[in-house]
């Protein structure tokens, strides 16, 4: 993950916490799929390998017995969390797509995913926004699979106040 794409997705977060507002939280959604992000997972798991069963939760039955898991958007949150919270745990640090992590996630019985837990701004995110990335990523990529590149014809600029919300995520994706 790039210093920039870092800095945006912390802003992102910062922004999240602070406001609350819907639009925020897509455009966090959409910065998400693109990046590459941190995880826990036991110290023993197969490298760029892992399973739903190497990832550690936070809680086992954080909702409705439903368990929590994290992530961390830089490895500076990551190695923080290591040092205070995963103390006397057998755990390493997995770097992994979003997109790739969010099946297995899913598939470990999450109920939510805490975003930098420990960190100034955090978040979370629960099972049905999870899914709803998931989603999102798999119609991209079947678009991106569908539409040849000779087909596609730029779009003439605007200035960002005359572009729509959807208008401006897809350009992210451009």
């Amino acid at each position: 993950m790039s210093a920039s794409e870092n800095n945006d997705l912390r802003t992102l977060i910062r922004d999240l916490a602070m406001r609350r507002e819907s639009h925020d939280r897509r455009q966090l959604y959409w910065a998400l799929i693109k990046a590459e992000v941190w995880t826990p997972v036991t110290v023993d798991s197969a490298e760029s390998h892992i399973q739903p069963a190497d990832l550690h939760p936070l809680d086992r039955e954080a909702l409705g017995g439903m368990a929590s898991f994290s992530v961390f958007t830089h490895d500076a949150a990551a190695s923080a969390w290591q040092a205070s919270e995963g103390v006397g745990v057998a755990l390493r640090l997995e770097r992994i797509s979003f997109v790739d992590f969010l099946p297995l996630v899913l598939d470990a019985g999450a109920g939510s995913l805490y975003l930098n837990p420990g960190s100034k701004y955090s978040g979370e995110l629960y099972r049905h926004e999870l899914d709803t990335c998931l989603d999102g990523a798999r119609k991209i990529a079947r678009r991106s699979v569908n539409t040849p590149v000779a087909d596609v014809v730029p779009e003439p600029a605007e200035s960002e106040g005359d572009r729509s919300i959807w208008t401006r995520i897809w350009g992210l994706f451009k």
